[in-house]
Order: structure tokens, then sequence, then C-alpha cells
């Protein structure tokens, strides 16, 4: 077997209104491996990028255990896997850009080729949400563009591809400050009243026909949330002037990307430069450092290619 490359992109999920269920796939940042198929075993030769002086390279490296899961999810024996691999990411960890996402989607992909196929994109699918619990994150960075993704009482993941409706940006800015998944789980409400849960329900449903319409006027409020944004507010005190700043340099709307710390702010091309400044100046103003940049919206998703 020939040495081959997995790619796959980083998303955006919730977009404000859609928590848990909307994803979208973003340009710039990937997760790379190249594997050199053949030996015993997995082996990471070669760690860099994002998070390099913290990552596992044996079996507790969660590229290695989405492999290993998707190869039993196939039937197969983990044993069967044989490759050296050669791993780069240039997603920011704990950022809310879908890092451990892609991670186990690469993983299950990497077991996927290594087993002529056996696994199947469903597997894949199914293994990467496992081990993610949520899928929002998952269907964009396997399959690509805009996704709307639910789970089912049995677990099934239930999905739809959505077509953007006209050209956008993202408009990003990068803390240096993480914020793991489940801290900012930890802050949600249990319980939320009616009038918030109609709130969220009819902006969910406003933001995904809007996006499939190519109308960017209706964003600005389609992407307001009281389900998970005011409760993580609590742990980043920036994050409503980041927004509000956003949306007054000519953002169509404004979310915390996942569960943070990443701001995104969805934009018509032309606007995007001065929404990404007015980003950087309202962060470097509240003293929070980071990056700003403007990415691509609704790339494809994973691809793996002979090198």
């Amino acid at each position: 077997m020939n040495v081959f490359t997995i790619v796959v992109p980083c998303s955006t999920s919730n977009l404000g209104a859609g928590f848990d269920a909307v994803g979208l796939a973003l340009g710039g940042p990937d997760f790379i491996v190249r594997a050199t198929p053949g030996g015993n075993g997995l082996r990471i030769a070669s760690l860099s990028g994002e998070g390099v002086d913290r990552l596992a390279r044996d079996s507790s490296n969660r590229l290695i255990q989405a492999a290993f899961a998707a190869a039993r999810a196939a039937g197969s024996d983990p044993g069967e896997l044989g490759a050296e691999l050669e791993v780069h990411s240039s997603i920011p960890m704990a950022r809310g850009l879908g890092s451990s996402a892609a991670v186990a989607v690469a993983g299950a992909l990497l077991a996927d080729r290594l087993l002529n196929g056996r696994v199947g994109e469903g597997r894949v699918l199914q293994v990467a949400v496992e081990l993610e619990g949520h899928p929002d994150n998952v269907l964009p960075s396997l399959r690509g563009g805009l996704q709307v993704a639910v789970r089912d009482e049995s677990g099934a993941v239930h999905a739809c591809p959505v077509p953007l409706g006209a050209p956008l940006r993202a408009a990003l800015f990068i803390p240096d400050e993480e914020l793991s998944t489940s801290a900012a789980r930890a802050v949600l409400p249990r319980q939320v009243s009616l009038q918030d849960a109609v709130f969220n329900l009819s902006r969910a449903a406003l933001l995904v026909a809007a996006l499939a319409a190519g109308r960017l006027d209706l964003l600005g409020e389609a992407m307001t949330d009281r389900l998970h944004q005011p409760a993580r507010a609590t742990l980043l005190p920036w994050l409503p002037a980041l927004l509000a700043e956003a949306r007054a340099a000519g953002a169509a709307g404004a979310a915390l990307s996942g569960a943070g710390t990443t701001v995104c702010a969805l934009c018509a091309p032309e606007t995007a430069p001065a929404v990404v400044r007015a980003l950087s100046q309202a962060a470097s103003m509240r003293g929070v450092p980071g990056r700003s940049e403007v990415v691509e919206v609704g790339v494809p998703g994973a691809r793996v290619a002979s090198t």
C-alpha cells in the first residue's frame, strides 16, 4: 500500500442558536496525518503544530484510539493496523474550532484506508461521534459545508447538508486563552424557561433558512442565543463586547465558536477585513491576547489521497 495523507478541516459549531446541532467547515487550520503503511501497530513518528508539547505518542493518543475504535466497529482486530504516522495540526486546541472532532475523524479514516475500506463512511461517522459525544463538529469536518445533525435516542446520527445561498467568510478572533468543553458545559443551566426555549428554537430555524437563502440580513437576529452564550460569558467576560463590535463593523452575525474561546463572525467577503480588524482592536483594548484571521466558509470535508 502506498503512502497516503489525510487532511481534515477545522469547524465551527452552534453559530449561536443552533446549539449542538449546526456545524460549518472552515478553511485554514487543518489536521494532517501522513501514513506510511507497514510493520506492526500504529507508531507516531513525529508530532508538530498545535499542542505538540502535551500530546501523547503512544496508544493513548486520540488519533490511535479513534483508529482502534473504527477497526473494532468494522469487526477487525486493531492489531491489523500497521503504519508509521507523521502528524501535524494547525487547529488550536480548546478554542472551539473542532480540534478533537478533526482528530477523531482522521483516526477513523486512517483505519478505513489501512483496512481497504472495510470501515466505511457510516462507521467512520459513528465512531467519531461516539468519541465526541455530539455530532455538530464531526459532520462538517467529515463531509464539509454546512451541516445540521442530531442523534436519536439509540445514538444514531441523522444529518442533512444545507447549501449556502450566498458567499461568506468567517472573521475569527482566536484568543490565547483556552476553555475545555467540559468546563464550558459545566456552567450551562440544567433547566431553561419556556420563553428562552422558544427564543432559541425560532432563531435556529431562522438561522438555517437564512443561510440556505443567502439572507445575510437575517443572520444578526438568527445567531442570537439564550441557552449557552450568556452562561459562558461568565467565564469569558469580554465576549458580549466582541460580538457587538463585530456586528458594528459590518458582520452579518457573530457568535462564540463551539464551546469557545474563539469568536466567529460571518461576513460578506467584502466586509470581512474590516470585521477582523475590529475584533482584534476590541480584544486588544480589553487586554485579551490572541490572533485574528479571515477564513473560507463551507469548505470541502476530509480527504484522503495517495502521496
